[in-house]
């Protein structure tokens, strides 16, 4: 199966509601834009059953499945960049959404670029990879007697501790561009109120799916930058 017939899968998965392996993000009631990083041919997209005024744009690093997404559906702005550094001004959107996309980058730093995007008090919506599937991963490679595979999959454990432990992750020695990990309760609750998301809430049940919210400045903050601007300047 090549990435195409993948994504096409998991449109058809998306636009069938009684699927076990179907999961859709929450959304607000309203908003007028929409992010979603890792969008492959923009099935998520396709299936929110967005109102036709909402500004939709999807994010990729695939080319082949942008190219796809563009014939299938016009509507949406397919951009295609990596998740850690993000071609958009700052504020741009007033969701976020990612479904299996988060694991493959490295968090921290997409989590900078997400809150950057992000407008105050904007919404966000991600699926994360808990430890029990990189347990069944590890598994099935000593299984197989795959070295390569037990060695990546040894590599994404490691990292997943780390960041669990510490907030931290490395890239894969092996190859720089490369950033996986899996992921706790703990570990991403703790990422995001770092990079400054309030409102965080798991659930960690047959999907394991985090929502949060950006935090807004309070008009007391504001005023004070300015005022500390202002006698700077002077």
């Amino acid at each position: 199966m090549n990435e195409i017939e993948y994504h096409l899968g998991e449109l058809e998965i998306a636009r069938t509601p009684g699927d076990p392996r179907r999961v859709m993000p929450v959304l607000p009631d309203s908003f007028g834009s929409i992010l979603d990083l890792g969008c492959g041919v923009g099935q998520t997209l396709i299936s929110c059953g967005l109102k036709p005024e909402t500004f939709a744009c999807g994010v990729d690093i695939n080319a082949e499945a942008l190219a796809f997404g563009k014939e299938l559906s016009p509507h949406i702005c397919f951009v295609c960049a990596r998740g850690e550094r993000l071609p958009f001004p700052d504020r741009s959107f007033e969701v976020v959404i990612s479904r299996v996309t988060l694991p493959l980058l490295h968090i921290p730093s997409a989590l900078q670029e997400i809150e950057r995007v992000l407008k105050p008090g904007g919404h966000v919506w991600f699926t994360l990879h808990p430890f029990s599937m990189q347990r069944e991963k590890i598994i099935g490679a000593i299984r197989s007697m795959d070295l390569k595979s037990f060695v990546y999959q040894t590599y994404i454990l490691i990292n997943g501790i780390c960041f669990h432990l510490t907030g931290r992750q490395f890239r894969f020695p092996f190859k720089q561009k490369r950033c996986e990990s899996f992921q706790t309760i703990g570990g991403v609750t703790r990422a995001m109120r770092r990079a400054g998301f309030e409102q965080v809430l798991v659930e960690h049940g047959h999907f394991f799916v985090v929502t949060a919210v950006k935090k807004q400045r309070s008009p007391f903050t504001a005023t004070k930058e300015v005022k500390v601007c202002a006698a700077s300047a002077g």
